[in-house]
């Protein structure tokens, strides 16, 4: 059986070494059909370093005796465009740039990279070219590049340029170091200038250009006055480009005998909801998955027979908690909040193409620059057309969940102490074994009085109560945990369903209602009691209707139990708890 390359980006490796490798060269002719100078924008984890280096290998012409081998079995082996083994290519991936110890050293490290893709470009192609060596005087990066456009006009070869990861420093400095990201891309600055002389050198030696990043927020900043790019991410024939549609996942899935070792029926409603969502284009009807995020799953169940103990590579976590921090730098706390705790969707709005730095923090247009920069980082997704516009929301319950982990942040839920693990682990296991709730429900109300009690979070509502739940359950990580699930009859409050991955230890599934009494409205023991008694009985009848969906029982395996969850000014809860 082939290995799995996970976290492999180096297409001639795959190929030479039998590795499993999902076709997407058919996208190479319609590339062709576009501008000769692309940019194109996927989240992180999408494939996009091993896309742009199978395209290096398809123009390059050094690879051309061995272009039948490394391409056997592919769509262009037998569908080659006029441009296939033609041209010198030349690489650039700022990905390892230094841009977090001020201008000097990044300045230093941009020159590095530049001057030594130059170099080996030089060594490369010297056997076309002549014998040339990159001078000393020219390893900053505009006469890096000079020196190599003064050396190919003396032959008849053209470059195709592929930059992958253009944006990755700029992620970093423009919260932490603003002026020094003003600095770069100004009229004259270091990073504008090496655009401009891309540029120049369009009208010379270079014939294509196709970059990659996982926002446009650069895009107008470095060529504004000198553009050149045509921004080719929304394209309706190029939405699955990079990504897997579902005809591929399921042949990853036969390739593999993915059904021998895991439910297979459960596996796809799994991923599905897991992994897929993603759509770039308002028109396509099929959405995608994340690629590296697939075949994390599926490197997992091959080698042990059975699903990761983390539906969420940590590798892939890093890099999406880091755009997630970057992102919610520039957003609306409240708007958040709707957003994880509602399911709010966001528009309609019309999401521009190129994004500048200022427009993120302009009062007159920072709302729609900073919604459309989380759709273009992978943290919201389109859902719709909206008369000319489109419907943005999260994509998946992967990136719900770390939504979920910025709320605790931002109420600072992660901090609080809720007690041992070890007995909140004993606690989850009652609730989800014995459908026993007196050990959590005791926890849950000891971690909402040391909240509550907090000099900077006033809350005192229905929402915290319903965080506070859901952060402990989460703590525990057994359970999926969908949050106003939409259903025939309205939202429900909260659903735990067993994750497969753990469905083993897991007796009892669970939809709760979440009901809150401010103090205020209850005087005396007998209006408290009343008022409870009323609580009760309307979030009950809420769950009874719930329960009508078929959808709530058709997706659990297990037992569901109806809980209610009333809360009582800062100290008191009050639960009940039926058979659904």
């Amino acid at each position: 059986m082939k290995k799995i390359p996970y976290g492999e980006s180096s297409f001639k490796k795959i190929r030479e070494n039998n590795m499993y490798y999902v076709d997407k060269t058919m996208y190479i002719e319609k590339l062709e059909l576009m501008p000769e100078y692309l940019f194109f924008i996927r989240p992180r984890r999408f494939g996009k370093s091993l896309f742009i280096n199978m395209l290096g290998r398809y123009y390059d012409i050094k690879e051309k005796e061995n272009f039948n081998k490394l391409f056997e079995n592919l769509y262009v082996n037998t569908n080659k465009t006029p441009y296939a083994s033609k041209y010198l290519v030349l690489e650039f991936d700022f990905s390892s740039l230094i841009s977090d110890m001020g201008k000097e050293r990044l300045v230093d490290s941009f020159d590095n990279i530049v001057a030594t893709r130059v170099e080996v470009f030089l060594k490369k192609y010297q056997y076309l070219i002549g014998d040339y060596e990159l001078p000393q005087y020219a390893r900053q990066s505009d006469k890096a590049l000079a020196f190599l456009e003064a050396t190919l006009m003396l032959s008849d070869y053209k470059i195709v340029l592929l930059i992958d990861e253009y944006d990755n420093y700029a992620n970093t400095i423009m919260t932490a170091n603003k002026d020094l990201y003003y600095e770069i891309i100004e009229e004259d600055g270091y990073i504008r200038t090496f655009y401009k002389t891309l540029k120049a050198m369009t009208k010379t030696v270079i014939t294509r250009i196709f970059m990659t990043g996982v926002s446009p927020l650069l895009l107008d900043d470095l060529t504004s006055g000198a553009n050149i790019f045509t921004n080719a991410t929304d394209q309706a024939m190029l939405n699955n480009m990079m990504g897997f549609n579902q005809e591929e996942v399921e042949t990853l899935f036969r390739d593999f005998k993915i059904a021998e070792k895991v439910d297979y029926d459960k596996l796809l409603t799994d991923v599905k909801y897991l992994y897929n969502g993603y759509k770039f284009n308002e028109t396509v009807k099929e959405t995608i998955y994340n690629t590296d995020m697939i075949l994390y799953l599926v490197n997992n169940i091959a080698i042990t027979g059975k699903y990761p103990k983390n539906i969420l590579d940590e590798n892939v976590k890093t890099d999406y908690v880091k755009i997630r921090k970057l992102a919610t730098n520039f957003g609306n706390s409240e708007e958040l909040q709707n957003i994880i705790l509602h399911n709010k969707e966001v528009g309609p709005i019309t999401l521009p193409d190129r994004i500048k730095l200022e427009d993120l923090y302009s009062k007159d247009t920072k709302d729609l620059y900073y919604k459309a920069f989380m759709y273009y980082l992978g943290m919201l997704t389109i859902k719709r057309e909206d008369e000319g516009s489109v419907i943005l929301g999260i994509p998946n319950y992967v990136i719900k969940s770390l939504y979920w982990e910025y709320l605790m942040k931002h109420l600072e839920l992660l901090e609080v102490n809720v007690d041992t693990d070890e007995n909140l682990k004993l606690a989850m296991r009652k609730m989800r074994r014995e459908a026993d709730l007196t050990d959590i429900m005791e926890i849950y109300k000891k971690t909402r009085k040391e909240i509550l009690s907090k000099e900077d979070l006033k809350w005192n509502n229905e929402l915290v109560s319903k965080v506070v739940f859901i952060m402990l359950a989460r703590r525990d990580g057994m359970y999926i945990i969908k949050s106003e699930k939409e259903t025939s009859e309205g939202y429900l409050d909260i659903h735990f369903k067993a994750a497969t991955q753990y469905s083993q230890y897991i007796k009892y599934d669970y939809v709760i209602e979440f009901k809150h009494i401010n103090e205020s409205e209850v005087k005396t023991k007998i209006q408290k009691d009343i008022k409870i008694k009323t609580e009760l009985k309307k979030a009950s009848l809420q769950l009874e209707k719930y329960m009508c969906d078929e959808n709530i029982k058709n997706e659990s395996d297990k037992e569901i139990k109806k809980l209610v969850v009333i809360t009582i000014g800062k100290n008191d809860v009050v639960y009940s708890l039926h058979n659904a």
